[in-house]
């Protein structure tokens, strides 16, 4: 797909839905790279260790790994996904500068799991460069798996999303289902409102999530500080000079990587109370 093409796209929908981004070798490699992290994550909750970073879903006798935030803390390897230059190309057209994840993550969904993800806003924010949230699909995301929904041109709107909703029940609004494929990117705004349902079909939904801000945005913004801001560029600036075939084995992240915490803003949900 063209750069101009999703940079277009995404300034006029608030999404762009990316075919085909990454290899069906590399998707391989981080459905491994996944399974690991959660066999590991289920052997240490069974033997009461700390588990910071990961929700854990209880359905009865059955354990499920939910979500994993930090996610470089837990395998290093996962940032490969930074070095690979068409994605990263595409996050740089659409943000206009260069750009720093600021949070990375991986969302599993099961069919135990009840709840889905109600509509809202991941930030609202008004800022110059765009803030996008980047998923990138380990598995298939079709309807019965709980696919992404999204409301075209949300980003832009003024209203709440407790607004939206309403015009949602009231059919002035249409919300568009964005069904994805393994190795499919789906790049929104944080300004688009968007939801996902429960996971019905048997199979799991595994999707790694980045944001990335503009480094001019992350310099001007307080709650970033400067050797925070210098760790992310120099992950990048190393991950983006190893070879194919080091990048394989050869990441690694500085011990106090994560040792800086930032309060992210809040996302935006719907909230009402009845009389």
């Amino acid at each position: 797909m063209q750069t101009d093409l999703v940079s277009e796209q995404f300034e006029q929908q608030g999404f762009v839905l990316i075919k085909q981004l990454i290899e069906s070798s590399a998707i391989s490699k981080l459905q491994n790279f996944c399974q690991h992290l959660d066999d590991e994550a289920k052997s240490h909750y069974f033997l009461g260790q700390s588990l910071d970073n990961i929700a854990i879903i209880q359905n009865a006798d059955t354990l499920h790994i939910s979500r994993i935030n930090s996610l470089f803390l837990f395998e290093p390897q996962f940032a490969c996904l930074l070095a690979h230059t068409k994605l990263m190309s595409y996050i740089e057209a659409i943000i206009g500068e260069p750009a720093l994840p600021t949070y990375e993550s991986i969302v599993i969904k099961h069919s135990q799991d009840t709840h889905g993800f109600d509509w809202h806003r991941d930030m609202p924010v008004s800022t110059q460069t765009p803030i996008i949230t980047v998923g990138i699909y380990l598995d298939d995301a079709k309807a019965e798996h709980g696919a992404l929904k999204v409301i075209p041109r949300s980003h832009c709107s003024p209203l709440s999303v407790c607004d939206i909703k309403r015009q949602l029940t009231n059919s002035e609004l249409m919300s568009l289902d964005v069904t994805a494929c393994a190795g499919d990117v789906i790049i929104h705004h944080v300004n688009t409102v968007h939801s996902s349902t429960r996971q019905e079909a048997q199979a799991i939904r595994r999707t790694i999530y980045f944001e990335f801000r503009a480094l001019s945005h992350l310099i001007n913004n307080p709650i970033f500080p400067n050797e925070w801001i210098k760790k992310r560029q120099a992950l990048i600036k190393n991950i983006q000079t190893l070879s194919a075939k080091h990048l394989q084995h050869d990441i690694q992240l500085p011990s106090d990587f994560y040792e800086t915490q930032i309060q992210m803003e809040a996302a935006e949900y719907c909230i009402e109370f009845t009389k």
